[in-house]
């Protein structure tokens, strides 16, 4: 009986490291015409860039022989319970229009395998959200409005774990449009938010490399 009662304390030490509020930063408002990139390709394995800051998660940058600049690419490698969204902000950079894309390969997770990008992003509880998913094989697009996320567009295709994708969204006033690899899966509208800054985001034990994200300000 003790040792059992001992085993439970050591379960309940291993929690998760709850989530940060944040708003990203400052407010920078990008360019337009601009197109900003982050490669991954400067700085240490294991150490997060400078410019990026973490919400929830365990974001670092990881060498990769799969990344298309090689060495590095970002990586989430904390798992996490459900409904927790491991989340990291572009520090600063504030888009309204834009057309924003990172490569993603969902590698591992019980739960879920999932690769998103936030857009419009006013703090880390309030944004846009596109994301995939490899275990439910569909493309999604959500408000997440005081951190309750609801869903307003979707798509059910092929997510294939391992493998490298490509997720785009652009968002011109309050159309909304999703591609997957190249191709338009999404077409949607909402108001909710104007502008804000963007972000890597997954869900619940996704273990998610990223890899070439960009965003263009128009």
């Amino acid at each position: 009986m003790r040792r059992w009662i001992a085993f439970v304390v050591t379960l309940g030490c291993q929690s998760p490291v709850p989530t940060m509020f944040t708003t990203g930063g400052g407010d920078v408002p990008a360019q337009p015409g601009r197109t900003y990139r982050w490669a991954f390709d400067d700085g240490a394995a294991g150490s997060l860039p400078s410019d990026f800051i973490v919400s929830l998660g365990q974001w670092a940058l990881a060498a990769d022989a799969g990344a298309q600049s090689p060495p590095n690419v970002m990586r989430q490698t904390g798992r996490y319970g459900d409904p927790d969204f491991p989340r990291v902000i572009v520090k600063d950079l504030t888009f309204a229009d834009l057309t924003l894309r990172v490569r993603c390969r969902p590698d591992a997770g019980d739960t879920d395998r999932a690769c998103g990008l936030m857009f419009r992003l006013k703090d880390s509880d309030n944004y846009l959200l596109t994301r995939a998913n490899a275990l439910e094989d569909n493309v999604r697009l959500y408000r997440v409005v005081q951190g309750n996320r609801q869903q307003f567009a979707g798509k059910d295709l092929r997510v294939t774990s391992g493998a490298w994708h490509t997720l785009e969204v652009t968002a011109r006033g309050t159309q909304i449009a999703v591609k997957w690899d190249g191709t338009e899966v999404i077409s949607a509208t909402d108001g909710t938010f104007a502008r804000g800054k963007n972000g890597l985001w997954t869900k619940a034990d996704s273990v998610t490399a990223f890899d070439d994200l960009e965003a263009t300000a128009e």
